[in-house]
């Protein structure tokens, strides 16, 4: 296995220095002087420069973005070594090209397509894109020194005649080297149909005739054996330092792989370079447990948006975006630009993997304690403590939860918190593609409890992933009206082996678990899904993503979509998020009123009269923190609980109140009996 580095700016004026010294490639002696019009980039790699100090190939440009044409010279420490390069993404050895003179560096976009033209990739039908897409220039070099030892592979990326802030803006571009044939070979190839597709045919003729969606093919394999060895660069917008690494990459996703632009799952392992990913992928991706960003990453997926692929693209970023402040485990995302062997990919959304490792990163526990059970499957741990799933379930599923002793051992297998967040945000959004229907859920616990961390107590935990199955993606966002909560929460239990909605029908037996679930629907809807809120967040997303998604759309296709305007055909999409999250939440708690038999609702105002002394948490779980006012509607049935903590240095003074009576206005949490409209204002000083 070989190896790369990315040269970086201090790394590479050490290495010029050497050269002037006489030390340059025996077949390029004399030629040692960088091409003065040459200015390289801000670094894109780590590390000092003692790390340089080798025999591997060095470039006299950085990884990057050009405004025209350059030539790039290749140099090594050893005067005798031989340089053999390679400009398709492939690992160069003695048998490629030798070199003898500077590569020109030139906007390749006008160079034919090669992997663009690829057929039998989408089994419902192929879509090649009609003209030339934009491309990159990729050398990857390598010498072999005077004693015959081969160094590691030098890699690096120039984008060259492309405006990357009229194109991508802020975003980073990701480009993936690696062999052909691990991505299209007909064999082993894991982009394509290729011979398992083949073979699944000839098994049963009749599956010619079967859905897309249910169609074999390399690409649907799955496991280690289907995981191959790519070199991965991260190039960053702001010029700040990125990463180049040597890695391994499986197509992933479920209907989604039949796409023409696939989804990825790239994984950083020792056998490849590093056991992890030691950057900060997602810009101010906070951990979990709240101190400081995640900088580590043993995994993180490029999705292409799964069912939302040829609609908006963002809605599962964008919902799940609405609730990440909240104690429910959420992906993080960011998005970027893809090249593949200097070919546009087009745009994915980087994301968080769930994994052990994950809760690693984000908890600091340890991940030989981690369990993950993926579908009432084990997704990570050992498969003989997959019984703590198993008992779990059973129990809730087996006893009367309505007995509160039952109830309360099942919170203590169960974190209640997190299952009724998980089950308020899919009802909301109307997920038809999660826990309720037996398909995209995912928890995790600790096998044996960690008391260093509140989340290592042993209880189960949602993960929330793929939730843009929803939202109205399929009927043009307009089915905001539709009662999902009612089959939901009046299903009988299910036939079948330990189907999950079943845990939710037997804890809504159970009246505190009833009421907080209520109470955090109403949260949902009145704070994470307010009206502004939403449209705020959607309008944040779309300035960014709509510079990305017109030549992912010329890339991909669908066909259809090309007859029009793209850009009109992607703020189209978003209008149709748009006007579901309106109307959802208009609707919203009449949906809710008839599914649990409610009675009257009344409208509910908490302020705050500095938001800087002091925040409220409502309902144990919604915090307001930063918001000077917000109203929403609730249910008279329950009522709602406020909490008040003072900012460092202050202190809380009391509660004043309209339309409601509260016993002790000094005492910091306090519970308000809902009987009119009402305002509550926590004072700090």
């Amino acid at each position: 296995m070989v190896k790369k580095k990315l040269i970086t700016v201090g790394a590479w004026l050490v290495m010029f220095a050497m050269i002037l010294g006489g030390c340059n490639s025996s077949d390029n002696k004399g030629n040692n002087q960088v091409t003065p019009e040459v200015t390289p980039g801000e670094s894109q790699g780590e590390g000092s420069n003692q790390e340089f100090l080798t025999n591997d190939p060095v470039f006299s440009a950085e990884s990057g973005f050009y405004d025209s044409s350059f030539k790039l010279e290749i140099y090594c420490k050893d005067p005798d070594a031989k340089i053999y390069y390679t400009l398709d993404g492939s690992i160069p050895d003695e048998t490629d090209t030798l070199y003898t003179e500077p590569l020109n560096m030139y906007n390749r976009t006008y160079d034919k397509n090669v992997l663009s033209a690829i057929t039998g990739i989408n089994p419902s039908g192929d879509y090649v894109p009609s003209g030339n897409v934009k491309k990159c220039n990729v050398v990857r070099a390598v010498a072999v020194l005077s004693d015959g030892t081969v160094t590691e592979v030098t890699s690096a990326s120039y984008f060259v005649g492309i405006d990357r802030e009229k194109e991508y803006g802020d975003v980073p571009v990701i480009s993936i080297l690696t062999e052909y044939d691990n991505l299209f070979g007909y064999e082993e190839g894991i982009y394509i149909m290729g011979k398992a597709y083949d073979d699944w045919l000839a098994e049963d003729p009749n599956n010619k005739w079967a859905e897309g969606w249910q169609k074999d093919g390399n690409f649907a394999q799955k496991g280690r054996e289907w995981e191959r060895e790519i070199s991965i660069e991260y190039i960053t917008a702001d010029g700040s330092d990125g990463f180049i690494q040597d890695a391994g990459i499986r197509i992933m996703g479920a209907a989604s792989r039949r796409a023409s632009q696939k989804s990825f799952r790239i994984i950083s392992r020792e056998e490849y370079e590093n056991k992890t990913f030691e950057y900060e992928l997602i810009p101010d991706n906070e951990r979990s447990d709240g101190t400081g960003n995640v900088e580590k990453y043993k995994s993180f997926i490029l999705r292409n948006g799964g069912n939302d692929n040829e609609f908006g693209r963002i809605r599962d970023p964008y919902l799940q975006s609405l609730v990440e402040h909240r104690s429910l485990e959420t992906m993080q995302s960011t998005p970027v630009v893809v090249y593949i062997n200097g070919e546009y990919w087009g745009a994915y959304t980087l994301a968080e993997d769930y994994s052990d490792n994950y809760i690693k990163h984000n908890y600091g526990l340890d991940n030989e304690n981690i369990l993950v059970a993926k579908r009432g499957e084990l997704e990570d741990g050992n498969e003989e403590d997959m019984y703590l799933y198993y008992d779990m379930y059973d129990y809730i599923t087996e006893n009367d939860m309505s007995v509160p002793e039952n109830y309360a051992k099942a919170c203590e297998l169960l974190d209640m918190e997190s299952f009724t967040q998980y089950v308020a945000y899919n009802l909301y959004i109307d997920n038809q593609d999660t826990l309720f229907h037996g398909n995209n859920y995912s928890m995790w616990r600790c096998v044996e409890p960690d008391s260093s961390s509140p989340v290592g107590d042993g209880k189960w935990r949602m993960l929330l992933y793929d939730t843009e199955f929803s939202t109205g993606i399929y009927d043009n966002g307009t089915t905001y009206w539709n009662n999902n909560i009612t089959g939901v929460i009046n299903s009988d239990m299910h036939d079948g082996w330990r189907h999950p909605n079943d845990l939710l029908i037997s804890l809504l037996k159970n009246e505190d678990f009833l009421k907080d679930l209520i109470l955090v629907m109403c949260d949902m809807r009145n704070v994470d899904f307010e009206k502004n809120r939403a449209a705020d967040r959607l309008d944040e997303m779309e300035e960014v993503y709509i510079k990305l998604i017109p030549d992912t759309l010329e890339r991909f296709g669908p066909e259809w979509v090309l007859w029009g305007d793209m850009d009109d055909y992607f703020a189209g999409r978003m209008d149709e998020i748009q006007n579901y999250m309106n109307g959802r939440y208009d609707c919203y708690m009449n949906l809710m009123k008839d599914s649990f038999d409610l009675g009257d609702t009344v409208s509910v105002t908490i302020e705050t009269n500095d938001t800087l002394s002091g925040s409220v948490l409502l309902n144990k779980t919604t915090s307001l923190e930063g918001m000077d006012v917000m109203t929403g509607e609730y249910f008279t049935e329950y009522p709602i609980t406020l909490t008040a903590t003072p900012a460092a240095g202050k202190t809380f003074v009391g509660w004043e109140c309209e339309g409601c009576v509260i016993k002790d206005t000094s005492a910091q949490t306090i519970e308000v009996i809902l009987e009119n409209d009402c305002t509550i204002k926590a004072v700090f000083q």
